[in-house]
């Protein structure tokens, strides 16, 4: 399997921050927040991992991964440069995918995370449901507030299974909402080439997934620890010197 970390967007809520300094790059309790989801895959003994950034902040990104590099020693790291600038140019999430499996030529089994995660969650629970169905499937959470969940992709199960997938709900059926980590099997890796081609929106993941509920299963692996998506100034506030 590969892994794929996302972190190619420009971060508006969180300026003027993130004028200078990427969000994945951004300190909690002393690390970048890309070094706890980097930690993550590498314990789950995925040893290809790609990321995916722009043009502005491209030079950070290879800083930072030398000094990983050297430091532990334990991983090789690929990146991928976006020739993107500023917000209005950004790829989104599910561009920003497609591209990197054709310019990268992927062909096996991709896990995709968000680079603003910040969670305790052991990737091994969705490994193992991952290679038992082998089909898309998305870690879930439960936010505990509707309030919450109008900023997030709200999600509707059946059991495992997810029936249907809400992204950013004016009036949200649920507080379960998708995290942005999600496997996908080298089988569909072309849905994502198939979705762009009709010109689908290619930001949000939730409308990707809106899309291929209708295509095949999508199944949820439902998460209670600790997450945040450090997506505004008040829940980096809240995290900045956090212990997991």
């Amino acid at each position: 399997m590969d892994a794929l970390i996302l972190c190619g967007g420009f971060a508006k809520r969180l300026e003027p921050i993130t004028l200078f300094v990427p969000k994945p790059l951004l300190p909690i309790n002393g690390r970048p927040i890309l070094d706890y989801t980097v930690d993550a895959v590498v314990k789950n003994g995925i040893n290809r991992i790609l990321l995916s950034t722009n043009q502005k902040f491209a030079n950070q990104f290879e800083y930072w991964k030398k000094n990983r590099e050297c430091t532990d020693g334990m991983e090789t790291l690929e990146m991928l440069v976006e020739p993107t600038m500023h917000d209005g140019e950004k790829y989104g999430a599910i561009r920003g995918i497609h591209h990197a499996i054709e310019t990268m030529s992927l062909k096996d089994d991709l896990l995709v995370i968000a680079g603003d995660n910040f969670y305790d969650f052991d990737l091994s629970v969705l490994m193992d449901h991952f290679h038992k169905t082998r089909k898309p499937i998305l870690v879930t959470y439960d936010i505990q507030s509707l309030e919450e969940a109008k900023r997030f992709g709200v999600v509707e199960l059946d059991g495992n299974k997810i029936v249907a997938f809400h992204e950013k709900p004016d009036n949200p059926v649920s507080t379960k909402i998708s995290t942005g980590i999600y496997a996908m099997p080298k089988e569909m890796l072309g849905e994502f080439k198939a979705y762009m081609d009709d010109k689908n929106n290619p930001d949000a993941p939730g409308y990707f997934f809106q899309w291929l509920i209708n295509r095949t299963e999508i199944e949820s692996t439902s998460y209670t620890g600790k997450w945040y998506d450090v997506g505004n100034i008040d829940t980096y506030k809240k995290v900045f010197d956090m212990h997991l």
